[in-house]
């Protein structure tokens, strides 16, 4: 379950590490986010190291309090497949995307659950 004010993981290769969920897009009274759910969250922590090495306007894009849209790859809570098996993961992470749902960077780190490849 991610709702407002929630840390999460972010698992790409954008360089940030960690974001603070600030809304959860979607219908106007969904207060909670669970697999698939896009969120609006605020860059709190970037990997410094990595910076270094890229250009200046991915810098620029990617600072502590930026906000970025996010879609929910992994989260606390279960997860019913339609055989009746449950899936439950240890962290809430999240991959950085645009408008359209698609992945501002081209990897992903960590275990995806199958049914993303599905959508």
């Amino acid at each position: 379950m991610i709702q407002l004010g929630t840390i999460v993981r972010v698992t790409d290769k954008s360089g940030v590490i960690l974001g603070q969920c600030i809304k959860v897009l979607g219908n106007s009274c969904k207060k909670i986010a669970t697999f698939g759910d896009l969120i609006l969250i605020s860059v709190k922590r970037i990997n410094t190291k990595k910076f270094l090495e890229v250009k200046a306007r991915v810098r620029r894009r990617f600072q502590c309090g930026t906000i970025h849209r996010g879609l929910v790859v992994r989260a606390n809570t279960n997860f019913r497949r339609l055989t009746g098996t449950y899936l439950k993961f240890n962290e809430n992470a999240i991959v950085l995307v645009n408008k359209r749902r698609i992945p501002l960077s081209n990897r992903v780190h960590g275990p995806i659950i199958r049914e993303f490849c599905f959508r």
